[in-house]
């Protein structure tokens, strides 16, 4: 498979870009150009890149395209939009696969590099994995389970590997990972460093974490003031906040006095989904109905957060909505694969897909004890998958085209040197 070499940046003066960011929004009506607004709503000073000219800019001095988190793009047909911190392309990148009239931060202040890519929407492909569970290690009862440098060593394969297919794919193919629970083994805050160094600073590519019960449940009133379980969703928030998801099932009171102390309350299930084409994933966590509370010191902010973690099945209900009516094809993922009652009539009734999940550490690919057979009917069934873990060195590539989907096994253990193994084709409902 030929590898893509990315375009060199066009440097320009900062005089230059300054004549052309003034003249950029009257040409950009005559071309087929993707536009970025100084705020939200498609408004303000606009820039525009067009596929017929060069597909990438560098920006100098403080062009604040993400300032103040109002920042707006509209994307050109059959493009997509990756932004980075340094003009080298290094640093924090993100790939934007649909327009948004408001994107949040997605970077702490600027950026200093746009690139267009055109993105091939009806063939694209998605990694998924779950359970990197930093630092857990051991297969089976009686080994370590905690070898920091053993695990260490796998998450790097996983990295390794990813890196690796998109330089295989290009970035015109290849969109991300989802990563479907456990990122760490508790959710300490050294754990979390080392999940957050492999796969947000090493990994080249956008990632769509959920959360599992080794990130949330299993750490409420079983890790000082419930820091961990806390860290991890304040994470989840603002990771999620820097892309420009369809829609956050999230509610934040602000900061607020209240005897004895400042206060912040968090609310709702934390669900998200997002777009790409015309597939629709959705990302749900521990599991659709999941539900608990708690409350702990933040101590950097100096006041007591309180979180409400509530089921998503409304929140659900109406994403999928929309998205049916628009023709999409659904994706589900979660961490613990099963089912309610009620969750299945959801499942149902919008046709979903394909569910991916997590949490059995040695399944990874098709699960036939939990695919709901014949779901649809005669012949048409609801396959789910599970992500295996790193410490069993495989995770899955999927390949999504206008009417299927095809899925491979991927086994990491060396590294770059990946070994692909195709396991079947399923069909888009």
């Amino acid at each position: 498979m030929p590898i893509k070499k990315s375009q060199k940046p066009l440097e320009i003066s900062s005089a230059i870009l300054l004549s052309t960011l003034l003249i950029n929004q009257c040409i950009a009506s005559e071309k087929d150009c993707t536009n970025l607004y100084e705020n939200y709503q498609y408004s303000g000073q606009s820039f525009s890149l067009c596929s017929d000219t060069s597909n990438t800019q560098v920006f100098y001095g403080n062009q604040h395209f993400t300032d103040n988190s109002t920042t707006s793009i509209n994307l050109a047909p059959d493009h997509a939009l990756e932004t980075c911190e340094h003009p080298d392309g290094n640093g924090v990148c993100r790939t934007y696969f649909s327009s948004s009239e408001h994107v949040g931060e997605q970077l702490n202040d600027t950026f200093s590099l746009a690139r267009l890519i055109h993105f091939k929407y009806n063939d694209f492909y998605m990694a998924f994995m779950s359970d990197p569970q930093y630092p857990w290690s051991c297969k089976k009862s009686g080994e370590n389970c905690d070898d920091q440098n053993k695990a260490w060593q796998e998450n790097m394969n996983h990295v390794d590997s990813l890196n690796a297919l998109m330089t295989d794919l290009g970035k015109e193919q290849l969109a991300g990972i989802v990563i479907n629970g456990d990122l760490t083994a508790f959710g300490h805050d050294w754990q979390f460093n080392a999940y957050y160094e492999l796969y947000h600073k090493k990994l080249k590519m956008n990632v769509y974490p959920g959360l599992g019960n080794h990130d949330i449940s299993n750490n409420l009133n079983d890790c000082y003031v419930n820091n961990c379980a806390s860290r991890m969703m304040l994470y989840l928030k603002d990771h999620v906040q820097t892309m420009n998801v369809r829609s956050f099932d999230y509610h934040d009171s602000g900061t607020y006095y209240e005897f004895p102390s400042l206060k912040r309350k968090y609310s709702k299930s934390f669900a998200y989904s997002w777009d790409i084409g015309d597939i629709h994933f959705v990302q749900l966590n521990n599991y659709p109905t999941y539900t608990a509370h708690w409350d702990g010191w933040n101590f950097g902010k100096a006041r007591r957060d309180y979180f409400k973690i509530e089921s998503a099945r409304e929140w659900l209900i109406n994403d999928l909505e929309q998205a049916s009516k628009e023709g999409k094809h659904i994706i589900l993922n979660y961490h613990i694969s099963g089912f309610t009652n009620e969750i299945k009539d959801i499942l149902r009734r919008f046709k979903v897909s394909a569910i991916f999940a997590g949490h059995l550490h040695s399944y990874v690919g098709k699960v036939n004890f939990h695919t709901l057979w014949n779901f649809y009917g005669a012949g048409k069934h609801l396959p789910v998958f599970l992500g295996g873990a790193a410490v069993f060195q495989k995770y899955m590539l999927v390949r999504f085209k206008e009417d299927h989907f095809e899925v491979s096994i991927v086994e990491s253990d060396q590294g770059a040197s990946y070994e692909l193994v195709s396991k079947g084709s399923y069909p888009l409902y």
